[in-house]
């Protein structure tokens, strides 16, 4: 059996927190990690083996910030330098046995691990290794993905903007959505915030400069479109914006703050040369969300509160025509800002 050692342990927390290893090693309480490396060492088989490790590292929490899913990321690269798998669905069940061991709870970690673990032909060519190690960085997305249930949270705008992102990249060949795609997704979504917030920038010229930058390819990709680490760190960048600015919801100004997150992107190149600032788009984003979360606040607690209104049906209908208003008035207020800047430009003070 191959075992893992301290500097797999950091390369890997490295990949998942997204951080330099420096960073990594600062995140990482490296006497833990030894410690249930030494544990996982004298053991005998691999389902054990993998079972001590993950209980290991779950209850010691070596990690700082996201713990468990770095713990799952080892247990998962230890499986599969071992020539094996570790299925995580249902990810509901692999959320309670995570939920027991950090409770202190480790009976039936054992048993856990060895009805999930895949056990392939031990006479594997180099072509199933390699295969092997690209579904184990699947695997890590899909159970983050899902653990966090991050799609289920997106609007219906927010979902277009993924579709149509899928579309752009069919139509420039390229077989991967990329940042740039996702941009050109939020343009082709006029009725969308982010839309607002990136007007006067051409969806042709954007395309234009794209294929300038990356190129086009040579035919249309065959079915799914698989999103780039980046565009997925775009994605989760959109869900944490989400959360700090305290929306239940990811909707397209947080795909747009993710968006602009990530300086190095082919999206943000694309905006800066096309003259777009991007922290002023930045505030700019985060100045209508804070405006519309406090009003939307407000009527729902209204409304709620109303003993008139104590139907789901009633309230869903009233808080749809309440949140309309909201929209044209934020289309009104656009437009104010609009012409209060156009009055500046000609030097006439807008407030006298």
């Amino acid at each position: 059996m191959r075992y893992l050692d301290p500097y797999d342990v950091l390369a890997i927390a490295a990949r998942v927190l997204r951080c330099e290893s420096e960073e990594a090693v600062r995140r990482t309480d490296l006497d833990t990690v030894q410690h249930v490396l030494t544990d996982v060492r004298r053991t005998s088989g691999l389902a054990e083996a993998s079972a001590v490790l993950l209980a290991g590292l779950v209850r010691g929490r070596p990690f700082a910030g996201a713990n468990r899913v770095v713990a799952v990321a080892v247990v998962l690269q230890f499986t599969a330098l071992n020539h094996a798998d570790l299925r995580l669905e249902p990810v509901a069940e692999v959320d309670e046995a995570l939920d027991r061991i950090a409770a202190g709870d480790s009976s039936g970690v054992t048993d856990f691990v060895r009805e999930r673990l895949v056990l392939p032909d031990v006479t594997a060519s180099l072509e199933e290794h390699l295969r092997l190690d690209l579904r184990l960085e699947e695997a890590i997305d899909e159970w983050m993905w899902r653990r966090v249930g991050m799609y289920e949270r997106f609007t219906e705008l927010a979902r277009k903007v993924v579709t149509l992102a899928q579309e752009e990249a069919r139509q420039l060949n390229h077989n991967y959505i990329g940042t740039e795609h996702v941009l050109l997704g939020l343009i082709g979504t006029p009725e969308g915030g982010a839309s607002k917030l990136l007007a006067g920038t051409d969806a042709t010229a954007v395309r234009e400069l794209v294929i300038e930058i990356v190129g086009r390819g040579k035919r249309a990709p065959d079915g799914f479109v698989p999103f780039t680490p980046r565009a997925k760190g775009t994605l989760e960048d959109a869900f944490v914006e989400a959360r700090r600015l305290g929306s239940e919801n990811i909707d397209t100004e947080h795909l747009l703050l993710g968006l602009l997150k990530d300086t190095d992107g082919v999206a943000a190149q694309v905006l800066s040369r096309l003259g777009v600032k991007i922290d002023a788009v930045r505030s700019l984003a985060e100045q209508r969300i804070d405006r519309r979360q406090r009003s939307r606040t407000a009527v729902e607690a209204m409304v709620t509160g109303d003993p008139d209104w104590t139907t789901y049906g009633r309230r869903h209908h009233l808080i749809a025509e309440l949140h309309a208003v909201l929209d044209e008035n934020e289309r009104l207020h656009e437009q104010v800002a609009h012409l209060r800047d156009l009055l500046r430009k000609h030097e006439i003070d807008p407030d006298t």
